[in-house]
């Protein structure tokens, strides 16, 4: 079963947002806000632990500054305007993509790219039509 799953990133991912729209749907807007800056910034911190995984300290430096950035998306999410938030989820499908073919930055597992990608997408559109309508 892990290995079905392992093989359909996309269909993972589309699966997670799937998850998060209910929760975004019957939550207070602050709370769904504050729900959508927490997973921003969850998942640009993941690219800490790839760049600690690259066991090269100027990687591992470029991987941290860009999770900060998006640390500061999401408090500019809360803090600011909930627009900051689609906008990072949107960067960090780009983030995803320049990973894509292992030239650059740190070692990402394949399944990872795809799966991210289609959920970050996913969950901007969503947060603008959520939020702005």
């Amino acid at each position: 079963m892990t290995d079905n799953l392992v093989n359909r990133p996309t269909f993972v991912g589309g699966a997670l947002f799937a998850v998060t729209v209910p929760f975004h749907l019957l939550l207070p807007q602050d709370y769904s806000i504050t729900l959508a800056a927490v997973t921003l910034a969850l998942i640009g911190g993941a690219y800490i632990g790839f760049g600690a995984g690259a066991d090269n300290f100027t990687t591992f430096s470029m991987e941290l500054a860009v999770a900060c950035l998006f640390g500061v998306a999401a408090l500019v999410g809360i803090w600011w305007h909930w627009s900051a938030l689609p906008i990072g989820l949107a960067a960090h499908a780009f983030w995803d993509m320049a990973h894509h073919n292992g030239t650059f930055g740190a070692p990402v597992p394949r399944w990872y790219i795809p799966l991210c990608v289609i959920f970050d997408l996913a969950a901007a559109a969503f947060l603008v039509v959520l939020y702005a309508f």
